[in-house]
């Protein structure tokens, strides 16, 4: 532990010395059994009031060598993902850091760049095909984040506590770590530990949504919002959220002061989209200010400030007026102006959602005796506090404060209208806008999902703009995977297209999302960029094959049969190909020899989810599709061998097929049998 004392020298002590009596602190240790493994709880006693500047445990937890870790950034945007003993995290180009650093953990951690050193914060877990899921978390991050760092070239795990900055009392008994260590099954660890934390904010719902964003960006304006709420209507969307983003107020900072885009206010436009049968919600961004807002250039006293008493920057935006800059959260008068904005939002304009964004701001420097990961906790139980029963939407936070502070969370960085940033990809970026790593963040925070909040994974893009702000670059098979995946494990997906602009093909895409299903995951285990999802809808189990990579893959299928509409039917032991960018989703096949049986069918992303009832008669084969179902269904029955040359399905008669030696039948069903 590393420590200033009240006589302002600094001093390092080690486990093997804190048990002396001539030292001014001591740790007591606490190890409490769980069903899975235990509970570490460390704390600090001190005979002086002292500073902390540093603390960290070295363990060697036996990890197989070929295991893979779990990297959970730093915040929303950070780049996360399971990663393995060849891999390594860079650090942030020093061309880039006086722009991006702020996003980041750059500051708080240094990079080694070395081949198999990886670290992650909050939690962090280790997947082996030859040893049992160990998943390692912090259960209190209050007074400190909390990183792992871990090294497979030595096998060395360093535990460490952020908590430069924080003050201890003479005698107080201060919480070090509160580390919950697990073994055993993925999911029974992920609800033991969560149910720990004893979260405040439980139970969001599953929520769909349209953003102003990644259309409009700063352009946005009532008439934007008057024409989008008349389109949705037009096409019959069933949406829950209608969100105007970015661009209402008259600078970032200045929340109360509307510019004249709105000029019917902001209460009119929030019951218009209330008539239109939507939520309205709100963007936010409480802890920033530009250096054109009233905010920076009236409040002055509001501005975090450096030890040379110059604004902190908290990063830089070209679609604002370049830098912009962090507010004290402890300033004189800050708190109660947020007070007066969450509420004007809420109770005055009337909107019942709130994004808030670039969280990470309010705690880029620690002060008055607390660290930064203290003062972010504190951030966010004010937020908690002051919202009342509105829905917030947590965006460039660090997660582990925002658990159970918010009710949905971004948990990947912004996509693009392009797979990747290269530029920012080649100076090291793990906070730039990236499509791949937007998909790749949700497909490894995945688990964070009805525990921690509901994912939000970001927006899908499905237009075909070609050039101007609404362009896009993305392939079909590109946009495809990310709806795919927005759709399958995020509790909250948004877009921002104008349905007006879609093609036939785009609105039947859209359509085959319908009708909404909540999904149970089974696993996701990575091969390289190519990830097998197992899950389940009510009682039928799917696989979905997504690869996130520029090279095909083939796999080979082994212990089930699997329904595709393109494939029909894939044996065990088949090998399928999965193209470069490509998502398939297959349903398991449950044969019957006794009568016929669902295969699958075409028009949903998940194969025959769609069809809600099948009744098997003597005479007559009976089937039902959800309402929502897209026009454009084809349901497949399974026919046991003897069942003779046609098959009577909803009164019509239907040919018996053979294929690969399976007899089926395919028919043609309206949504509305």
């Amino acid at each position: 532990m590393h420590y200033r004392g009240y006589h302002g020298l600094e001093k390092r002590v080690f486990f093997p010395k804190l048990s002396g009596k001539d030292l001014e602190v001591k740790i007591s240790p606490e190890w409490h059994e769980t069903i899975y493994g235990g509970i570490l709880y460390l704390y600090l006693e001190s005979l002086v009031s002292l500073e902390l500047i540093n603390f960290f445990v070295e363990t060697m937890p036996g990890i197989d060598n070929n295991a893979l870790m779990m990297v959970n950034g730093f915040q929303s945007w950070s780049a996360s993902g399971e990663m393995g003993k060849k891999d390594r995290i860079l650090p942030v180009s020093s061309v880039s850091r006086f722009a991006t650093g702020p996003y980041g953990d750059y500051n708080l951690h240094k990079y080694s760049g070395r081949e198999g050193r990886l670290h992650s914060w909050t939690y962090t877990h280790f997947r082996s095909r030859s040893q049992p899921f160990y998943f390692i978390g912090s259960l209190d991050e209050s007074h400190g984040y909390t990183l792992f760092d871990f090294d497979f070239n030595t096998g060395k795990l360093i535990i460490r506590r952020e908590c430069q900055g924080a003050y201890v009392n003479q005698f107080e008994k201060y919480p070090l770590l509160t580390i919950y260590m697990g073994e055993g099954p993925e999911e029974d660890i992920f609800e033991d530990f969560f149910s720990r934390l004893d979260l405040p904010r439980k139970g969001a719902p599953y929520w769909t949504g349209w953003t102003s964003w990644y259309n409009y960006y700063t352009d946005i304006s009532e008439e934007a919002v008057d024409v989008n709420l008349e389109v949705l209507r037009k096409d019959n969307i069933s949406l829950d959220i209608f969100q105007i983003d970015d661009g209402f107020q008259q600078a970032v900072g200045d929340w109360l002061e509307i510019n004249d885009k709105f000029p019917s206010g902001m209460e009119a436009v929030a019951q218009r989209i209330k008539n239109y049968g939507y939520k309205p919600g709100l963007w936010l961004a409480p802890f920033i200010c530009e250096n054109n807002s009233r905010c920076f250039k009236v409040n002055s006293n509001w501005l975090l400030r450096d030890e040379k008493g110059k604004p902190v920057k908290a990063g830089w935006n070209p679609l604002w007026s370049g830098f912009f800059y962090a507010l004290d959260f402890y300033a004189e008068g800050f708190q109660a102006y947020l007070k007066e904005v969450f509420y004007t939002a809420r109770e005055k304009w009337g909107y019942d959602f709130l994004k808030l964004d670039f969280l990470y701001a309010a705690a880029l420097l620690p002060r008055r005796g607390k660290s930064r990961g203290q003062i972010m906790s504190e951030v966010m139980d004010f937020i908690h506090d002051i919202s009342g029963d509105t829905e917030l939407l947590g965006c460039g936070v660090p997660l582990g404060p925002a658990m159970g502070k918010v009710d949905y969370c971004r948990i990947g960085c912004d996509v693009g209208p392009f797979w990747d940033f290269r530029f920012l990809k080649f100076l090291h970026v793990r906070e730039r806008i990236s499509t791949v790593n937007s998909i790749s963040d949700t497909l490894s925070r995945y688990r964070l999902d009805g525990y921690a909040f509901r994912n939000d994974p970001d927006v899908f893009i499905l237009r075909d703009g070609k050039k101007g702000v609404n362009y896009n670059e993305l392939t079909a098979d590109q946009r495809y995977t990310l709806f795919f995946v927005n759709h399958l494990l995020g509790g909250l997906v948004f877009f921002s297209d104008n349905v007006a602009e879609y093609g036939d093909k785009q609105i039947k895409l859209f359509r085959r999302a319908y009708p909404l299903k909540e999904k149970i995951i089974k696993e996701i285990y990575p091969d390289r960029e190519l990830y097998w999802i197992d899950f389940f809808i009510n009682k039928d189990e799917y696989l979905a094959l997504v690869n996130l990579g520029n090279q095909d893959r083939r796999v080979k299928l082994k212990g089930n049969t699997y329904f595709s509409p393109e494939h029909l039917l894939i044996k065990d032991g088949e090998t399928l190909k999965v193209a470069a960018y490509q998502t398939i989703c297959l349903r398991k096949v449950k044969f019957r020899e006794d009568k016929p049986y669902l295969l699958g069918a075409s028009g949903h992303i998940y194969p025959g989810c769609q069809v809600e009832k099948t009744i098997a008669r003597q005479d007559n084969f009976i089937l039902k599709l959800n309402p929502e179902a897209s026009g454009e269904t084809r349901v497949f029955l399974g026919v046991p061998a003897a069942g003779g040359d046609m098959l009577r399905v909803n009164g019509n008669q239907y040919p018996i097929s053979d294929y690969k030696g399976l007899s089926y039948v395919e028919v043609e069903i309206g949504n509305k049998q």
